[in-house]
């Protein structure tokens, strides 16, 4: 069976690489050096008058908590409306109330705004304690996919609990581990968990030479390597 490989990409230029080495989804932010934010409605335009791949945008409009104010939340379906509308195949995003569990309301609200593309719940998720009870919620709100990592810290401690995971909730709802994947863990976690789709960014830091800033930018070599792995 296919392993499919979603590219985090954080630039028109990601995405084109993304494409040619062949990878199956996209993953659109911009700030990823924040853990991710909306990509502008420019950036999700000419990505998708470039590549072919299916873009899903991620939907956050800051870092920090994932306990939306009430503004933060009509930002958060006005940018979702507005890049639905602009051809996303769907979109990325994760509200937990200030109890720390998920946001049913609001995550059926962004799912019916959806209107059928696909949605996914990110790594949000690994912040509940109990991240079997945030599972059932999602699958109760209709979301496509779950973006996890099986907990806090490294995804190399949980991937005996992603094959649980994958087990026990696998035919309700899609998981999709990432967050500290790569071509060293990757077999690894193939082997135990049997799902069927990952999540990385496969990115290299550039250094600007004149200004000394860093930021990251996706390396065609570590893409290609993994999907050597998977195919």
């Amino acid at each position: 069976m296919k392993t499919k490989l979603e590219v985090c990409c954080g630039s028109v230029q990601d995405c084109l690489v993304a494409q040619k080495v062949k990878a199956d989804r996209i993953e659109l932010n911009s700030g990823l050096e924040l853990g991710g934010l909306t990509p502008s409605l420019g950036m999700f335009m000419k990505a998708r008058a470039m590549v072919d791949l299916p873009i899903m945008v991620m939907i956050r409009p800051h870092n920090g908590s994932y306990d939306y104010s009430d503004l933060d939340f009509e930002v958060m379906k006005k940018d979702a409306e507005i890049l639905l509308d602009a051809g996303s195949d769907g979109i990325v995003f994760g509200c937990l109330t200030p109890e720390g569990k998920i946001d049913e309301n609001r995550v059926m609200k962004l799912v019916d705004l959806a209107k059928g593309k696909e949605t996914v719940f990110h790594k949000a998720i690994d912040e509940l304690e109990n991240i079997n009870e945030g599972l059932e919620a999602l699958i109760r709100c209709g979301v496509t996919r779950v973006l996890i990592g099986g907990g806090r810290g490294s995804i190399d401690d949980h991937i005996d609990y992603l094959g649980q995971v994958q087990e026990k909730y696998g035919d309700m709802i899609q998981l999709l581990p990432g967050g500290g994947v790569h071509k060293g863990n990757l077999l690894n976690l193939l082997d135990k968990t049997h799902v069927n789709q990952v999540h990385m960014t496969g990115k290299r830091l550039e250094i600007n030479p004149k200004t000394k800033t860093v930021h990251m930018v996706t390396d065609e070599n570590i893409l290609k390597e993994v999907l050597n792995l998977i195919r």
